[in-house]
């Protein structure tokens, strides 16, 4: 038997393994406050504005696996539990 050895850095959830994005996982919307734009994450459940300091929640979020997987909280921590 062969055992192969990862890099630590290798392992990961696939479920928020970036190498698994689609191109759309990554987006811009445009602030509601004053429309300057804000870059999201799929992962991410809010974003402050860098114009004008807004806190914008995430339209699109998607936690993917954590939502399910008994390691979601450890995972992502608090956010996969206050997403339900």
């Amino acid at each position: 038997m062969k055992l192969v050895y990862l890099r630590p850095d290798m392992v990961k959830c696939p479920g928020q393994d970036q190498r698994f994005w689609k191109p759309g996982d990554i987006f811009e919307i445009g602030c509601p406050g004053c429309g300057a734009k804000i870059e999201f994450w799929k992962d991410e459940p809010t974003r402050k504005c860098q114009s004008c300091g807004r806190k914008v929640s995430n339209p699109n979020i998607d936690l993917g696996c954590a939502k399910w997987c008994q390691y979601g909280p450890q995972c992502l921590g608090a956010v996969a539990a206050d997403t339900d």
